[in-house]
This record gives C-alpha cells, structure tokens and sequence, in this order.
C-alpha cells in the first residue's frame, strides 16, 4: 500500500511545486495538497494519512493550530512544520505540536529523506496503540529531583549554562527534548549535536528558559517512581559514562563520542516510556521478567508487541534525533542486526551496556547480558574488550572518588 502525505500550505505555486519535486516517487507515495487547516483536517477525515507537512503561517488556522487538531484527532500521524520563520514565538507555538520542524525553502533531498525515515519508523512499530501514545507524547518524564532542580536553576539569574548542562545530561527525558530542539531546522545546523552541553549552548539560556518555564518542553514523571526506575536512572548515566570511556579509547571523532554519550544515556527511554504510559500493564511485565532464564524482550514483546529498544527508538527517529542515535538504541543488544562495518556509537552502547551490567548495575530484569564477540571479531574489535573493561573500570573509580 502507498504511503500517503499531505501537504499544507495556503501558496498554490508551493504546493504545486512540491507536487512536482515528489513526482519521481509517485509509484510509493500519495501526494494530496491542501490551501487549509480546515481542508485538510476534512480530507484526514476522509481517509488517514501517514504523514502531515504543514506551513506555519497561514490565514485562519495556522499549523500550530491544525497540528494540534492532527494529534488530538489523528494521533497516529507523523506531523511536520514547514516554515521560514525562525523566532521564538514560532519555536514555542510549534514546539507541543510538532515531531520535527523544516527549514522554508525546503531541499528536495532532505524533504525525500525526511519522509523516507518517517515511514522507516511507522513500519518499524505495528502495535497501533502505542503508536498512538508515543505520537502524543510531548516529552518523556524526567526524574523529579532533577527535573525540579533544572526548572530552580532557571529562574535563577546567577546559573550558568554549564550548570543547566550538567544537570540536564543525567537525566533521559531532558536530554531527549533538548537534541529533538536543536537538530530542528529552527537552528539551521549543517550537522547533528549529540552533546547536551552543546545544544543548551545552542539554544540559549532565555529561549530554554521560556520553553522549559512557559511551554513546559519537561516534565517530571507522574507520580512517585518506583525502585525500578530509580535504578534506570543510574544505570543509564552509567552507561552513557563507559560509552563515552570506550569510544575516546578508540580515539573515535568528537561526534561519534558525543554520539556514543547521548545513545547510553538513551538507550533504556523506551522502558521509561512503557512504564509510564502502561504503568499497570508494565508493573506486571517486571516480576516476571525478574525470574531465572525469563528475558525482559520475551515479556515485553508479549504485553506491548514490541521491545523497549524498539519503542524507544522509534520515539527519538520520530523526534529527529540523529540516525546514529536511533541505531544504537534499537539495536543496543542486537547489534549485528543493524550491520555495522566498523566501530560506531552503536558498538559503544552495546559494550557499555555489557559492562555496566555486568560490574555494578541491578537493572537488568532478565536482560541479554553478553556481549557479541563474534561481530566483534569481524570488525577486528576483539582484541579491545581488555581495554575498554580497563576504561569502564577507571570511571566507576573516578566516580566514587569524587562521590
């Protein structure tokens, strides 16, 4: 079945030309057009759509309005803004209701790639009511003492972006929102950033202000969390700590270490998403998970059709993280699936992960606790185990050192 899109702008000539850019790809997509907010939720109602691209700016209902329609009425469609105005008043407005945001004019190729990895991912997840509640999801819980202290620090006038930066980078759901928000096309970055210190730089003390403050881009979690999720805090942190130590022992670029870093500390989201979003349904799967030879995947797969790992990653490709992110968090314990060809961020997170649990975590829950030599050999990586255990080992020492 063709994969269906529709495009919304009140500027015919826009519309026509995007037609015409697409048209190479008529034999996979439906491309529909509509001149407004109201038209377009018509034809929704009609028959759905894989994906809506609206402008920002048009007369009557503009996109934050329309896509706000999209989400409550047609959760399961991805929804893109397509605007040339970048000022903060766009971002905020466009912020709760969009995945992802293009630059106005839009290349061809990037649009074609956009929508390529956004069918990638419906693809990926057949279970449709998670689908639906990740569609929705406006941001992913936050531990409540960091979520408190960031939203202090912020109205305080003496707190550096350094500090937000090291507050915001141990904690899974802050950092999230802050890399969907700088590698949106409002930023007009030519490459991703993977560092949270990098993109709280990026961003600026008072727009991050006005986004965590005024929209609330965070949130703490529901509720009080249970012992579990405690634990997966630290275990994550952990993990984006050894995956950052193995990458520098490879002397890896800057952006595959900072790659490496943001796919640890991401690696467990989608666990944090089930358990907040099927609480009761997630409580369950754990006790069971906990029992000798059950695996955490196996139970999950059972109550929700999919792993963590997946629905994690699909949340972050639907937030436009980077490719290499979203590689490494659906395919942490399965890395030969994903077919790399040499060390990536991927291979870090997936050591990392081994390590970790192996050395000090009690977050496992039944999880795959070996590590792939036999891809590992492959890629001639075998030898490297002994140092980076010996990286991993020197963190924990640093760690209580300074504890």
């Amino acid at each position: 079945m063709n994969k269906r899109i529709l495009f919304v702008d009140d500027e015919p000539m826009i519309l026509e030309a995007i037609q015409h850019s697409l048209r190479s790809m008529r034999a996979e997509w439906e491309v529909t057009v509509a001149n407004s907010g109201g038209e377009a939720l018509e034809a929704m109602a009609v028959s759905p759509f894989d994906v809506v691209i609206s402008d920002m700016r048009m007369p009557g209902m503009d996109g934050a309005q329309l896509l706000e329609q999209v989400k409550a009425r047609f959760p399961r469609t991805v929804r893109i803004i397509l605007s040339g105005q970048s000022d903060r008043e766009t971002v905020l407005r466009s912020v709760g209701p969009s995945h992802q945001y293009l630059s106005k004019p839009c290349d061809v190729d990037e649009l074609k790639q956009k929508l390529m990895r956004a069918f990638a991912l419906r693809d990926m997840l057949d279970n449709p009511r998670l689908k639906e509640v990740l569609s929705r999801l406006k941001s992913v819980p936050s531990l409540p003492a960091l979520y408190f202290a960031v939203t202090e620090a912020l109205r305080s006038p003496e707190t550096s972006l350094k500090q937000i930066g090291d507050l915001i980078e141990q904690d899974m759901g802050m950092c999230a929102k802050v890399l969907q928000l700088v590698n949106s096309a409002f930023f007009g970055l030519a490459s991703h950033v993977s560092s949270p210190h990098q993109a709280i730089a990026m961003i600026g003390f008072e727009n991050l202000k006005a986004l965590v403050l005024s929209v609330e881009v965070f949130s703490g979690f529901g509720g009080r969390p249970t012992p579990d999720l405690s634990v997966l805090w630290n275990h994550s942190m952990a993990t984006a700590s050894f995956a950052k130590a193995i990458a520098k022992v490879q002397l890896a670029a800057r952006s595959i270490v900072d790659d490496a870093f943001a796919a640890g500390l991401l690696h467990d989201v989608g666990r944090l998403v089930l358990a907040s979003a099927f609480a009761d349904e997630y409580q369950k799967v754990l006790p069971r998970a906990a029992e000798p030879g059950v695996l955490l995947a196996v139970c999950e797969e059972e109550a929700f059709g999919c792993t963590h790992s997946v629905a994690g990653a699909y949340l972050l490709g639907l937030w436009g993280l980077a490719d290499s992110v979203v590689e490494a968090v659906a395919w942490h314990h399965q890395p030969a699936h994903a077919q790399p060809t040499s060390f990536t961020a991927l291979i870090a997170v997936h050591a990392a992960d081994y390590y970790e649990n192996q050395m000090q975590s009690k977050s496992g829950f039944g999880e795959n606790s070996l590590i792939d030599e036999a891809l590992l050999g492959q890629l001639g990586l075998q030898q490297q185990l002994a140092p980076w255990s010996k990286a991993c080992e020197e963190v924990i020492s640093r760690s209580k050192r300074n504890a």
